[in-house]
């Protein structure tokens, strides 16, 4: 081999080895980049909850009676919806859409949010996701999750279907209610009438709201799978709290509090992560095992 020929070598080598170096490094990086993605996804998904929690709290300072999560007027002929009537856009789900029961025009946070009386109703289609920011999950938002007896036929509008598509919000209110119709819930209630604020639950990824039925603490016998979180890190969901704040937390099927068997459980939730429901404590503290 000639001395030019072994230089052409000697660079091919050396160009190989800086290749692999760089692909090492890319290797190294992106996990670590998109990790990075994924927690600013979820520090956004925290503020906008944040948000909603402080939008309740001017609703509730202006209301006659100190409503935190507002009735919508028609949800009374609706059964009181309670989730999505809130704020948000237009959904493809029935009753969410412009001119329906629901209009976004209609939903009480929307005007303290954006101080608009009539939305520009044409170049808003439900998912656009150009509009409505606060109501939106930046991470993988995927309504609720198809799996065999967790409950995911209870929202066929939103099973593996984004929330903000279906119901222009992807953030749930706590409307927890029990079999016989009353509301447990923070939903028509007045702030003064939700205790230990700081570990009820206000508003949540729509998801979060699943798992009350998918432990066998609340409800025997279903399946105990972890839900997968729209942060990547499965059974996580943020939620946001009564008095303000927002958590991204642990809500497992483990991680459910053991109710009476004496009590009407299958809305009753309590857990390390916080609370559905409104009952005073010494209510709860009598019925648990």
């Amino acid at each position: 081999m000639n001395r030019q020929n072994k230089r052409t070598a000697f660079t091919l080598i050396e160009l190989l080895v800086v290749i692999a170096i760089i692909a090492l490094l890319i290797s190294i990086l992106l996990p670590a980049l998109s990790s990075a993605q994924e927690n600013g996804r979820k520090i956004k998904c925290v503020s906008n909850l944040r948000s909603i929690l402080q939008t309740a709290e001017t609703y509730s300072s202006a209301d006659p009676k100190g409503v935190f999560a507002p009735v919508h007027p028609e949800g009374v002929n609706f059964g009181g919806e309670g989730y999505f009537e809130y704020g948000g856009g237009p959904g493809t789900a029935p009753f969410t859409g412009w001119t329906q029961e629901f209009d976004p025009n209609t939903r009480p946070f929307n005007k303290i949010i954006y101080g608009i009386n009539d939305f520009n109703r044409l170049t808003i289609d439900p998912g656009n996701f150009g509009f409505f920011k606060e109501f939106q999950c930046s991470g993988e938002e995927f309504g609720w999750q198809q799996v065999a007896g967790a409950g995911s036929a209870d929202e066929p509008a939103a099973t593996e279907v984004p929330y903000f598509n279906s119901y222009g919000t992807a953030y749930r209110t706590n409307n927890l209610s029990y079999s016989n119709g009353v509301i447990a819930g923070i939903y028509g209630r007045p702030k003064t009438r939700i205790p230990s604020t700081a570990d009820t639950v206000g508003w949540m990824e729509a998801r979060a709201f699943q798992t009350i039925l998918n432990n066998d603490a609340t409800n025997p016998g279903v399946m105990n799978l972890a839900l997968t979180g729209y942060h990547k890190k499965l059974g996580f969901f943020n939620l946001g709290y009564a008095d303000g704040h927002a958590s991204f937390v642990n809500m497992s099927p483990e991680t459910y509090h053991q109710p009476s068997n004496t009590f009407e459980a299958s809305f009753y939730v309590r857990g390390s992560w916080g609370r559905m429901d409104c009952q005073p404590d010494a209510f709860y503290d009598d019925n648990q095992q």
